[in-house]
Order: structure tokens, then C-alpha cells, then sequence
């Protein structure tokens, strides 16, 4: 495979990868049409991943980039207590990407795509004079009450549904730069690596996403984490109006990551939930809902101080 010189071509090629709904038209039109549950409530989110901004083909091969912009649209659909429908893309193909690299890229996608049972319904390609751009707008249904930011309740128990900073960890160390770009060596490489190693870039590249369905009814909060567990606690606390005291941090720290990676190292995609009463998936509790007197108290607390939250802002900061 070559040089891209055929839309529709590519087009049948992508399609072959995917689970491709009836609403989705065979792909031969220029929209879809989503069947309607009664009962139920859709989801949507949408993520844009950017080459050289949240992957970089120098660290691993491309399949795995398409992996991870998949799951972390997943995640977001999940976070809400969302099972997942389909999806619509964009990919905006630079001149620097043959046929092969954009199949690759769509292989790795098509794996948790076809795990969780979440359609193609469409998509766009262009070309491009920069980096690759992928936009992914995927949905899901939501059997009973969508589960928001802003529902803990003092009392209420924080739970991971897995500890955090093995993601960080991961991306550290393929910086390191030994890692092979192709599939099968890279595979290889990583088999060979220690086990914490391998448990950490594995981590980064296609973590196992956590079934936020299941907390619907249970759950009073919930989000995934995507920024560093501080950032995105302090999210929750301030949509919720409340004091989040994170008395059992050590709980919340992958045994491949440091504190430091947990609390700001990002992409981790595990589930940040409060709830009363043991959760119905596995989880790790961190800590507990109380009641803000003031303004000034809303936030994340460790051992009597305030946590400042620190992650991962495009607009802010670079990892």
C-alpha cells in the first residue's frame, strides 16, 4: 500500500475495520440516522487528537495513536454512565502519511471500537498541509440518569475505579526512545521490558476502560480522569460545591507510577466517582464528600491542606 490517490477507495478500506451500523447507510451517504431508545438518554462528546501535540510517531507505532484516540472518546461516554453507540470522524491525512499509515492508524481505533460494540457511522477525509488531525464525536445511551460532575453529596465515599499515574509513567519512558515503530517488534520489545515497565506503557497506549454504565443508579459524581487526578478532582469539587478530603492518597497510586504521576500526569481514563456504599465495579476508595462552610473551602484537601490542582492544559502547560 502507497501513496493516496483514491478517496473512495480508502474509504472501503476503513469501512472493512469497522462494525458499520444500518444507520449508518453503508457509509454512501453524506449523514447517518441514530435509532431512538425510548428511555434512554444519548450522550455525545467529541476529542480531537493532534500528531506531534498528543502522539508522536517517533515514540511508538501509529496504530497505537489510533487506539488512544478511540478510548478516550469511550471514556468520556462512560464517564457519563453512557454504553456506547457509534461514532463519527474527520481525519485530516498530511502529505507525509501513505495508505498504510492511515489503515494503521485506523486498525488501532477499530480494536476498542469493536470491544465496546461502537459503530462507524461516518466520517470525513481531507488533506492537509501540517500535522495529522483526527476529530472523533462519539455516542452512547444512557439507561437511567446521566451521571454528571456535579452530584456529590457530603457523606459520600471518592473512589477510583483504578490507581493512577501508571499513563505518565509509561510516556516517560518511551522518551527514552528505544522502542521500535512497527507492530510486531515493537510488540516484541515490550514483552521483553520488566514487568512495571511493560504495566506502565502498556498503561499509556491502550489501557483497559473501566464500564461506567454499571455506577448508573450508584454513582452520585462521576468523570474519568484525563488530566492528573488534582486537576480533575478540583473539576469535580467545584461543579459539585463541595470539599473533597483525600484522606487515603497512597490508594490512588498505580504501583508502576510515582505520587507526582497520579496527581498530574494525565491519561490515566480511570473513573473518579462518589457514591455511598460499597460500587458495583472494582474500585479503590481515596477518600471522602464534606460539606464546604465557604468558598474557600470547595476544592481538594490531603491531610488538612489544600491540593492545587496541576495537570494538563493546552493552553497552559506542556507535559
Amino acid at each position: 500500500m502507497g501513496a493516496l490517490d483514491s478517496e473512495e477507495s480508502l474509504v472501503e478500506a476503513i469501512k472493512g475495520l469497522f462494525f458499520v451500523a444500518p444507520g449508518a447507510l453503508d457509509l454512501k451517504d453524506d449523514a447517518a440516522l441514530l435509532p431512538h431508545v425510548p428511555g434512554r438518554q444519548r450522550v455525545v462528546t467529541t476529542d480531537v487528537v493532534v500528531e506531534g501535540v498528543d502522539f508522536d510517531r517517533a515514540l511508538y507505532p501509529v496504530l497505537y495513536a489510533g487506539t488512544r484516540a478511540m478510548l478516550q472518546n469511550l471514556s468520556d461516554v462512560g464517564a457519563m454512565g453512557g454504553a456506547p453507540l457509534g461514532f463519527v470522524w474527520s481525519l485530516a491525512i498530511p502529505s507525509s502519511w501513505g495508505e498504510h499509515d492511515v489503515l494503521d492508524f485506523a486498525r488501532g481505533a477499530a480494536v476498542p471500537a469493536k470491544l465496546a460494540r461502537c459503530a462507524l457511522y461516518g466520517g470525513d477525509l481531507s488533506r492537509i498541509d501540517g500535522p495529522m488531525v483526527c476529530s472523533i464525536t462519539a455516542f452512547g445511551d444512557v439507561e437511567g440518569a446521566p451521571l454528571l460532575r456535579s452530584g456529590a453529596r457530603p457523606g459520600d465515599d471518592v473512589w477510583l475505579s483504578s490507581p493512577l499515574g501508571a499513563s505518565a509513567a509509561g510516556l516517560r519512558r518511551l522518551r527514552q526512545g528505544d522502542a521500535p515503530r512497527e507492530p510486531g517488534p515493537f510488540r516484541a520489545w515490550l514483552a521483553a521490558l520488566p514487568e512495571l515497565e511493560a504495566r506502565a506503557v502498556r498503561a499509556h497506549l491502550h489501557p483497559v476502560l473501566p464500564d461506567g454504565a454499571r455506577l448508573v443508579g450508584h454513582a452520585n459524581a462521576c468523570m474519568d480522569v484525563s488530566d492528573g487526578l488534582s486537576l480533575d478532582a478540583h473539576r469535580l469539587a467545584h461543579a459539585s460545591r463541595v470539599r473533597l478530603e483525600l484522606d487515603a492518597l497512597d490508594a490512588a497510586v498505580d504501583p508502576a507510577a510515582t505520587r507526582e504521576d497520579a496527581l498530574a500526569g494525565g491519561e490515566d481514563w480511570a473513573l473518579l466517582f462518589t457514591a455511598r456504599g460499597a460500587p458495583p465495579i472494582e474500585a479503590v476508595r481515596i477518600g471522602r464528600v464534606a460539606q464546604a462552610t465557604s468558598d474557600d473551602e470547595v476544592g481538594v484537601w490531603v491531610e488538612g491542606q489544600r491540593l492545587a490542582p496541576r495537570g494538563w492544559e493546552h493552553f497552559r502547560s506542556h507535559r
